[in-house]
């Protein structure tokens, strides 16, 4: 893991919406006396920030974020319709959106034992939000509050960081190095390398593997581009090594089965093309030769973290994960061979008698997995996106080929889009980062997965892209959630100095 960073103070707003001159004051002084008297070390690492008006807190926590939220509905009159408690829920959590500046899980309510308050429950139970405080003595409310304070910000303090890789060829391959490459610029104490989980599916896959054997994403980049580092160049030969033994076999074969009638002639012709136009044994051959260099290794129970590839079994179309125990035999390249088997590109890899394709037929990232081994904070990047354009007959313009892969996109994004949201609705105290084409890089990649030549372009777009979009919207939460995992996230324009910046554009030279 990452060098530890100095303990942050846990950030928790108290909203009250009792009208009551002074009621602010009373609630932050009786919060902070509760909290001393219970837990005396803890309460030290926690600040209330207490706040009547729900502007200036839907402010603060959409620009800041906070670990906890309280919502104090005591003691206020009126009509419920015009209730402020009721307007920031509603504010924070409407029904259509999943995410938000505060987590559902990290926020309550507090109301009193009275019709009034039974109403608001049932109001909050609508949002979905974690829990309610109700009713009771003040100094027993209190005790509750401060109570799921404790239990909510240790949850997010446990857990493990994964970075979750999709599909998407060779350009998404790249596409990826420039995202990771991006985010690593605003990390300085810490390496996608040293992530706990990694978990990879075709191209994606490929780069899992690198990073789990210490393989930073620049000294990927480098090394398939250039041959420098670590990694050796990867060259075409590589990557389309043409099935020659299949369509000899099958030529023969059929042209037997034609002249014995076995077959007719155009059964034959149906059956002629072989599962996969490229043999795929010269990218397994490439990883090999580089897992077995010093330092790196092709065995997955001999990797310092966890990483998982993720296949589909083209008889029973069933995902299977590599990496998992019972499936930690398998080498490493084979693995990702198997996971990179994109019919009717490439032929299946057979493991143990079985037959594997690509894994995105079936998952397009293993996300689930991830969470389920312990991680609470989930880097995911997708290159797969369909391209969007407002000019009706633009994608048939570009023909069957483009055609063809705009369907792919689709359905696999929109498959991923419902997964993302229904896992963080599954599991609330993980954070999802997710990272996809936009713009320029959009564009660049609507093709054909197989393109090759494009490479270089592709991840300094990604770079360039992922950074802009951190800056402008996501600085904060990342930011937030790392710390949760006390590794630093900042801006290099701002908080690094001088020398890190000129070491970072040199670097940004260099793999360009």
């Amino acid at each position: 893991m990452a060098q530890s960073v100095k303990r942050r103070m846990d950030h928790v707003i108290y909203f009250v919406s009792s009208a009551a001159l002074g009621a602010a004051k009373s609630a932050e002084a009786a919060l902070e006396a509760t909290a001393r008297r219970l837990s005396p070390q803890r309460a030290r690492q926690v600040r209330f920030q207490v706040e009547t008006s729900v502007p200036r807190t839907l402010a603060k926590l959409r620009a800041h974020g906070a670990d906890a939220l309280f919502i104090d509905a005591r003691g206020e009159g009126g009509v419920l319709e015009e209730s402020s408690a009721l307007a920031l829920l509603r504010a924070l959590f409407p029904a259509h959106e999943v995410g938000g500046p505060v987590g559902r899980e990290q926020s309550w309510l507090v109301v009193g034992d009275d019709e009034r308050g039974a109403a608001l429950a049932f109001e909050a139970g609508r949002a979905r939000v974690a829990g309610v405080v109700a009713g009771g003595k003040p100094e027993h409310a209190l005790r509750e509050v401060w109570e799921r304070v404790e239990r909510t910000v240790a949850r997010q303090r446990a857990g493990k960081i994964a970075i979750c890789l999709a599909g998407g060829g060779i350009e998404g391959l790249f596409y990826e190095l420039g995202a990771l490459r991006a985010l690593s610029a605003f990390l300085p104490d810490f390496s996608f390398a040293e992530a706990d989980i990694l978990c990879g599916i075709s191209a994606g896959a490929i780069l899992a593997a690198f990073l789990a054997n210490g393989v930073t994403p620049r000294e990927v980049a480098r090394g398939l581009e250039h041959g420098e580092g670590k990694l050796d160049r990867i060259r075409r030969r590589e990557i389309f090594d043409p099935n020659w033994r299949e369509i000899g076999g099958r030529s023969l074969g059929l042209a037997w089965e034609t002249l014995t009638l076995r077959h007719s002639p155009l059964s034959a012709l149906w059956r002629l093309p072989p599962s996969g136009m490229f043999a795929g044994e010269g990218l397994r051959g490439y990883l090999a030769r580089q897992l077995a260099k010093p330092g790196m290794t092709d065995r997955f129970d001999e990797l310092p973290r966890a990483l998982y590839i993720g296949a589909t079994d083209q008889d029973t179309s069933e995902h299977v994960v590599f990496g998992e125990p019972g499936r930690t035999h398998v080498p490493i390249s084979t693995a990702v061979r198997a996971s990179s088997a994109l019919t009717p590109f490439y032929a299946p890899q057979q493991i143990d008698g079985r037959y594997y394709i690509d894994g995105g037929f079936t998952r397009t990232t293993n996300m689930r997995v991830a969470v389920q081994a312990g991680a609470t904070l989930v880097i995911l990047v997708d290159p797969l996106v369909p391209v969007y354009s407002e000019q009706p007959g633009y994608v048939a313009g570009k023909g069957a080929v483009f055609g063809a892969a705009q369907g792919m996109k689709s359905l696999i994004h929109s498959r991923f889009d419902k997964a993302v949201n229904t896992l963080r609705e599954m599991y609330p105290h993980v954070a999802f980062h997710l990272f996809s084409p936009d713009g320029a890089s959009m564009k660049a990649m609507s093709g054909s997965p197989m393109k090759y030549f494009y490479r270089p372009g592709i991840e300094q777009l990604a770079y360039e892209e992922t950074v802009r979009d951190i800056r402008t919207r996501r600085l904060e939460q990342l930011a937030r959630d790392f710390r949760r995992h006390d590794v630093r996230f900042v801006d290099p324009e701002t908080d690094l100095g001088e020398e890190r910046r000129d070491l970072l554009e040199v670097a940004d030279v260099r793999v360009a």
